[in-house]
């Protein structure tokens, strides 16, 4: 073998023992959710945070610039937030001022349809609300956890184009 191909399969070795640990703390199943994990996800998708003042939930800014409220949920103890099964994150929106009631129900119609990382509807205040549930029943890998939360806020951005296709 050339010298060539030895630095060429060294550095293979080295690239890929590398990744290694990347790939084994992705694969990693998580049981229950603590704040930490939901911490680690949202920055695995360069989301920013902040505690909320007023509750146990963190104000989230996503890359894409949207916001949310991420809280946990299911808890086996509400008080501070231990073994949680399921994960919340709502974002709320104002429709377009144009928007028509009917326009705002095809709209949300059309994102429940296409978008299958999370559910709109228009919340008792009329707020225009998106939401995305998580569940760590029987586990979840921390990949698969964060790129849920990826693909939903992802989702996000297309919301406003239904309101173009329900004019």
């Amino acid at each position: 073998m050339t010298n060539f191909g030895t630095a060429i399969l060294v550095a293979g070795a080295s690239i890929a023992l590398s990744g290694a640990p990347a790939m084994a703390q992705g694969s990693e199943t998580i049981g229950t959710f603590s704040r930490s994990d939901l911490e680690v996800a949202l920055g695995a998708n360069d989301a920013k945070w902040e505690a909320h003042p007023d509750n146990n939930s963190i104000n989230v800014i996503f890359s894409n610039g949207f916001h949310a409220n991420a809280a946990l949920m299911a808890c086996e103890d509400s008080d501070i937030l231990e073994n949680c099964y399921g994960t919340s994150i709502l974002a709320t929106f104002a429709p377009p001022e144009n928007a028509s009631p009917a326009d705002i129900a095809e709209a949300v119609s059309a994102y429940n349809y296409r978008q299958n990382f999370g559910r709109a509807y228009v919340d008792p205040e009329g707020t225009l609300s998106v939401r995305i549930y998580i569940i760590s029943d029987g586990g979840i890998t921390r990949e698969n956890y964060r790129r849920q939360i990826e693909l939903w806020s992802m989702s996000l951005e297309k919301l406003y184009g239904y309101f173009d296709s329900a004019e």
